[in-house]
């Protein structure tokens, strides 16, 4: 079974460039799901999401992490996209499981529409859930993620005729975690001039990173280049 698992840390323009190349070379998973997460000196703030090119029925994903470094203080799904019942009418189900002594988070979520019971969800940064830490430590934050009960159910599941489980499948799923501190738009590890111009692109892509956030307003607009700027100038 191919799983990307692990934590994307910038270390230059070099390891840039060979990452990208990595990138180019690497397999694609069927569905790819990746956590991004912007620290600051008390916090660490991990949304997670998914590129589903064809739709499914569900997921599941759990959060690891190391509990002398980190303690999580919520932890919520995508309910806006991931729900059960008419799409007017929605019926609850279970809340992300957090487990601060194992130091594990497990978000699980599907969309059953009465209305249109297969027709599941796909599109690419499709929001599966969001979970905020409390720092404990100067250590460097990191997270692993994975599947939420790797072999004990499905958890990424197609709506074919039977149901495709990804999990079982090689390249079914994919793995990758980003973490950068607040303000590091380009999460190279270096709080320069070059993330101003790199928020300003993701402005006009219209794209959301949580570490070029750097006002923490959970929006990205020209107020976060002044932010990084006024961060610059206090270093």
């Amino acid at each position: 079974m191919y799983k990307r698992r692990g934590l994307v840390w910038g270390l230059g323009a070099l390891m840039v460039i060979m990452g990208a190349f990595l990138a180019s070379n690497a397999i694609a998973a069927e569905v790819d799901v990746y956590a991004e997460g912007a620290y600051t000196d008390s916090d660490l703030v991990v949304y997670i999401y998914a590129d589903i090119p064809d739709p499914i029925l569900s997921y599941g994903v759990k959060v690891g992490f190391d509990t002398g470094d980190l303690e999580v203080v919520s932890a919520e799904k995508n309910d806006a996209v991931w729900y059960f019942g008419s799409g007017t009418t929605t019926y609850e189900y279970m809340e992300p499981e957090i487990d601060n002594t194992a130091g594990t988070v497990v978000i699980i979520g599907g969309k059953l529409d009465t209305e249109a019971p297969t027709a599941g969800v796909s599109g690419d940064r499709i929001l599966l859930g969001k979970v905020t830490f409390n720092r404990l430590s100067s250590n460097t934050p990191s997270i692993t993620l994975d599947f939420a009960r790797d072999g004990d159910f499905a958890n990424f599941v197609k709506p074919t005729d039977p149901p495709t489980v990804l999990d079982d499948q090689q390249d079914g799923v994919g793995f990758e975690v980003t973490i950068a501190e607040r303000g590091d738009a380009n999460a190279d590890g270096d709080l320069t001039n070059a993330d101003m111009f790199r928020v300003k692109q993701l402005l006009i892509d219209n794209i959301y990173r949580c570490y070029a956030d750097c006002n923490a307003s959970d929006d990205l607009t020209n107020a976060d280049m002044f932010c990084i700027k006024n961060k610059l100038q206090n270093q």
